[in-house]
């Protein structure tokens, strides 16, 4: 029995409705239902309620515990999943990268976060082994925070069975593309709006429905961005939705505008509810996409509006896109992620020590 202590913060922390959370309880339900592994959780974050000071000092609380919390699960390997890597562990661990996205771009919104990822490189470089989410974010660390290319080992997300084709297509008695994502800078959201407003003046009936986790900091900034698109009325904020199924399925298209991602499970699950997805072809996106969408140069509006009108103008194209998302969307299962990782586990207790001081 292979015991495996996984830190669970990202879970409660806020990032839950992320794609970082997907991703954690994904993976610590599928280790949790093998039946030669065992799982210690280790859990812990600053209260939500404790204030902007309050939350800082547990999180620089929880940092110098994590060492001591991490020992005392007694495991033989430790799984660091989100983005801040302990300060050391007293046994061989993983460590998952998502992206570093704030470093490769200059947007000074993520200055404080380009500082961090700075700060903590060097932890980065002291696991056991890497697991990193895509192709796109394997170089990126290896570039960018100097990591050993032997211990990165790729092991792509998953799509939960809930994310399927309709039996019946639903008809949305007003036709909407989606875009799914957080708040971030580097999301492309005015770019998203620029297309339907694009579309809007095309004479297309097409509203844009902006779903995805949010706290009102971040809503704010989602709106401000719609209240200086060329057409605000045809756009609908519909921050976090609990069952996001229905969305993707009844969506004519979902449209990925995002600058940078490290994976990039929207248009994942976009495509396994058979719903086409028209994405910039940058980072991660066209490894995820790759034949089952439809790439456009990156930050190209005007490409991507001319890429959506023949699934919006012809009903046979649509379908075909259809066929093709749903037959892409097949390579991404939660069980072969689980199956990756617990290899990496096996793979670094079979090598040799290495320096995790």
């Amino acid at each position: 029995m292979l015991m495996v202590a996984v830190d669970t913060r990202s879970l409660v922390d806020g990032s839950q409705h992320r794609g970082i959370g997907t991703y954690v309880a994904n993976v610590v339900a599928g280790l949790e239902a093998r039946d030669d592994v065992d799982v210690v959780r280790v859990p812990g974050a600053p209260d939500p309620a404790a204030g902007r000071m309050g939350q800082a000092v547990g999180w620089w609380r929880r940092d110098l515990q994590l060492p001591t919390a991490i020992a005392k699960t007694g495991a033989e390997v430790f799984h660091s999943t989100g983005q801040h890597p302990p300060r050391r562990a007293a046994m061989p661990w993983v460590q998952t990268l998502f992206d570093v996205i704030p470093l490769l771009r200059s947007d000074p919104d993520m200055r404080p976060y380009r500082a961090r990822w700075r700060r903590l490189a060097p932890r980065y470089r002291r696991a056991s082994a890497v697991i990193a989410i895509s192709h796109a974010a394997a170089a990126d660390g290896i570039m960018h925070l100097g990591l050993d290319p032997d211990r990165v080992h790729v092991v792509p997300c998953g799509v939960s069975p809930a994310f399927r084709p309709p039996t019946v297509r639903p008809g949305a008695e007003v036709p909407y593309l989606l875009t799914v994502g957080a708040w971030g800078p580097h999301k492309g959201f005015a770019e998203a709006t620029a297309v339907v407003s694009a579309l809007a003046e095309a004479g297309y009936p097409h509203r844009l429905v902006m779903a995805g986790a949010g706290d009102p900091w971040s809503v704010a900034q989602v709106r401000d961005v719609v209240s200086r698109a060329g057409r605000p009325d045809r756009i609908d904020v519909a921050g976090f939705v609990d069952d996001i199924v229905p969305l993707y399925q009844g969506a004519t298209a979902l449209i990925s505008t995002s600058r940078a991602e490290g994976f990039g499970l929207p248009a994942a699950e976009a495509m396994a509810c058979a719903t086409p997805v028209v994405a910039f072809d940058n980072t991660a996106q066209p490894e995820v996409i790759g034949d089952g969408g439809i790439l456009v140069a990156d930050g190209d509006v005007a490409a991507m509006v001319t890429a959506l009108r023949p699934l919006l103008d012809d009903e046979r194209v649509w379908a075909e896109q259809s066929a093709r998302a749903r037959q892409r969307a097949a390579a991404f299962d939660w069980h072969r992620t689980v199956d990756g990782h617990v290899e990496v586990y096996r793979r670094v207790l079979a090598s040799p020590a290495v320096d995790r001081t």
